[in-house]
């Protein structure tokens, strides 16, 4: 077992983070892994954790520490699930562009993950039964194949589960009527996307946030900081693998993230009521306060 600073500073150096992070971790999230840790002492059962943030938020980081600590403080085993992981295969997405909206074979947007396949392993993991959970090759845009993908055989303790759009709720219909940006001005100009978005987001997605018992929500200020932290991500991306035809230009990031953007305004404004931890973040990703909603 080791010391909670400790292991903090093994993921720091493991991550690659900057030394602040220290902080962040002493000062916001290990209050909130106590309590975890106390949650499921007491539920006696594997416990879900939802996290929710825009892209570029942190949450992937956040539940790598969380992970890391639950398992080397707490001795508890732990697995991060990402909705990333749950696309449906290029195929399948194609079928859905052909069948009902060109902008479907594009990954992201609720419709675009296989929730059956995501209620199958929450099933299989809250019973303790064998899972097998996929892995999506980004660089492919297609799902794995099977022998790349991850065995769970024994009982977890905590499953997080992390997703930009993962615990928002639909919208209603007279909220979709006005387009909002120019990709739904221009591509969706019937609103038909958007309102298939919408019905497979009320119907396939909320049914499977029963499944958890807390949600943690990173809020960022605004949606403006998507773009923002898109860009500082490519940016890094060129540094490290030098070849500017494997990145996307700050223009093509700008067109890119339309396609998030609805999802995450709404989430903006409506997620810190119904989350049990919200942390709210600056233009920087610096956490600037925190909230816990006793349910």
């Amino acid at each position: 077992m080791l010391k909670l600073e400790e292991c903090i500073n093994q993921f720091i150096e493991q991550e690659s983070l900057p030394k602040t992070y220290l902080d962040t971790a002493l000062n916001w999230f290990t209050p909130l892994i106590e309590e975890i840790s106390l949650h499921h002492n007491k539920a006696k059962r594997t416990v879900f954790i939802g996290v929710n943030g825009c892209q570029g938020s942190g949450k992937s980081t956040m539940s790598g520490l969380i992970q890391n600590i639950l398992e080397n403080v707490y001795e508890k085993s732990c697995l991060v699930l990402s909705l990333d992981d749950f696309y449906l295969k290029k195929s399948e997405r194609q079928t859905l562009a052909d069948d009902i909206h060109p902008l479907l074979s594009t990954r992201g947007v609720p419709g675009t993950h296989d929730t059956q396949l995501i209620a199958s392993v929450l099933h299989s993991l809250k019973q303790g039964s064998p899972s097998l959970i996929p892995r999506f090759d980004k660089s492919i845009d297609d799902r794995s194949a099977t022998t790349l993908h991850t065995k769970i055989l024994e009982q977890i303790g905590v499953v997080i589960f992390e997703g930009w759009c993962w615990g928002v709720p639909s919208q209603a219909n007279e909220q979709l009527s006005t387009p909002l940006n120019d990709l739904e001005k221009y591509s969706d100009q019937t609103g038909e996307w958007r309102n298939y978005v919408n019905r497979k987001l009320q119907n396939d997605y909320m049914p499977l946030y029963r499944y958890m018992d807390k949600w943690i929500f990173l809020k960022a200020p605004s949606f403006d900081s998507v773009y923002k932290w898109r860009c500082q991500q490519e940016h890094k991306l060129l540094q490290k693998v030098g070849n500017k035809a494997e990145i996307m230009s700050d223009r093509e990031i700008a067109e890119f993230i339309q396609y998030y953007q609805r999802l995450t305004e709404h989430s903006l404004c409506t997620l810190e009521f119904i989350s049990d931890w919200i942390f709210e973040l600056d233009n920087e990703r610096t956490i600037t306060k925190s909230a816990h909603n006793a349910k």
